[in-house]
């Protein structure tokens, strides 16, 4: 009988998965961040959303500053999350232990992935989209 699958063995097998979407995920808000900013920014220009100022800002200056502070939310989300992780308790991923490598690894990258987008968002909101 040890070639039959209990449904704890089903999930620590799908497990690994998991940790590796963790640890890109931060990532994968900083790219998600980096394309909406050119998107934003080639509307801007086509669209003319440079000429409005709700705020005494434009109209893609403040898209962009809600894009950002989502992304640093997310990131915190992302961060926080991999400190839990880091905790202690058992750390078992496929009946293995897991290294607490895998979970540090995910709270620097969403570090990282924040200081990325506040890096690409402070040019993005100081000059001007068309310019």
């Amino acid at each position: 009988m040890s070639g039959a699958h209990t449904p704890a063995r089903a999930q620590a097998a799908g497990r690994p998965v998991l940790e590796v979407l963790l640890n890109a995920l931060g990532l994968g808000i900083w790219a998600a961040h980096f394309g909406l900013i050119y998107a934003v920014h080639a509307l801007a220009c086509e669209r003319a959303w440079i000429t409005g100022r709700p705020l005494g800002i434009t109209w893609s200056q403040l898209a962009i500053a809600g894009l950002t502070v989502v992304a640093l939310g997310a990131l915190l989300l992302v961060f926080r999350a991999a400190l839990r992780r880091m905790g202690p308790g058992p750390w078992d991923e496929g009946g293995e232990r897991e290294p607490r490598f895998t979970a540090w690894f995910a709270a620097a990258t969403a570090v990282y992935s924040a200081l990325a987008v506040v890096f690409q968002a402070a040019p993005a909101l100081v000059l001007p989209a068309c310019g």
